[in-house]
């Protein structure tokens, strides 16, 4: 499967007043790290609103916590798709310091697309076999 490297030095906003970094900063960097392989897959956001899609919107997210990153770390967010269903597909994180596993995380996502009869709505879109090996 097509993995993707995302690279962070930690800032000092990202921390608590501890210096370790507040969790919800994790769901960024995976958020990021996620568009970063789509962007790799050639279905980042761009190329999908150019065919009419919305993009790859969260329908479900999760994180464990194994070791604190602190202010001053440098570390990387490793992605890959790991599944796939009809309508959605998995994307699972790690988050290492050197060779140090911080974080295991996953999100679970879908291809969007406006809803025909309301465009207030999405709605997930069949994964066909060409979504799928882009990332193969």
């Amino acid at each position: 499967m097509l993995s993707s490297l995302l690279p962070v030095t930690v800032q000092f906003g990202d921390c608590d007043p501890a210096g370790i970094v507040y969790y919800p900063n994790f769901y960024r960097w995976f958020d990021n790290a996620s568009h970063k392989l789509a962007e790799e897959a050639g279905l980042g956001l761009r190329a999908l609103q150019a065919q009419g899609y919305i993009g790859l919107p969260l329908a479900q997210t999760g994180a464990t916590y194994l070791r604190p990153a602190l202010f001053g770390d440098r570390i990387v967010v490793h992605s890959e798709v790991r599944g796939f269903e009809a309508k959605r597909f998995r994307v699972e994180h790690r988050i290492l310091r050197d060779d140090t596993v911080l974080v295991e995380g996953f999100e679970v996502r879908f291809l969007g697309m406006r809803h025909p009869h309301d465009p207030m709505r999405v709605r997930a879109v069949e994964l066909d076999e060409a979504f799928r090996q882009r990332f193969a």
